[in-house]
């Protein structure tokens, strides 16, 4: 065997040069193939509520999928950070009141100090049942647009070890002047829901 090596030597090294450029020659094709074609970018989104995308393109191919921004109600050239608990409208940071975890435009955090408040839900939800709590949205959400009725949701979540998935409790909060009248409008509308 050692013959035929010392007699084939060259031929051999001939043979695994042959192999190396042919593999080094792939290599830098896919590398260019890679390389020359048109790249795709897509900028994620953290909110899961659907928002329209606006498809750009440049003259390098690239193409991006924006996310609509959403800017101060009351600043329009400055980014909205959070909404209000209340109104729902989205705010800038000079705007925005922090309190307790809570976010409230300027005017709603006087009213929320202004007014002892009282929770008249405590619903319910599961990753099997997360409809439950929809209808305290809509609700809460047709007073103050048709009313004028000022209202904020609490979410609480719990572990539930045995069954392993979270609990969530909805809870609306209602100034304590109006619970009574509210929790009575709130079983009409769960009612009809």
């Amino acid at each position: 065997m050692n013959q035929f090596l010392q007699n084939n030597l060259i031929t051999i090294i001939v043979f695994l040069l042959l192999l190396i450029f042919v593999l080094m020659g792939a290599m830098i094709l896919m590398l260019f193939k890679l390389v020359s074609q048109p790249k795709k970018l897509e900028v994620p989104s953290n909110d899961f509520s659907p928002r329209p995308k606006l498809k750009l393109i440049n003259k390098s191919n690239i193409s991006l999928n924006l996310v609509e921004a959403h800017y101060c109600s009351n600043h329009k050239e400055l980014p909205s950070v959070g909404s209000c608990l209340m109104c729902e409208e989205v705010f800038c940071d000079n705007c925005l009141i922090d309190h307790d975890s809570m976010h409230f435009c300027k005017d709603h955090f006087r009213v929320f100090a202004n007014h002892k408040w009282k929770q008249i839900t405590d619903i319910k939800t599961t990753p099997d049942t997360p409809e439950d709590g929809l209808f305290i949205y809509n609700f809460k959400r047709d007073q103050w647009l048709n009313n004028q009725v000022p209202s904020f949701i609490m979410t609480h979540y719990k572990i539930n070890i045995e069954n392993d998935f979270i609990e969530s409790f909805i809870q609306l909060n209602v100034k304590e002047e109006d619970a009574e009248k509210l929790f009575d409008e709130l079983s009409k509308y769960k009612a009809l829901d």
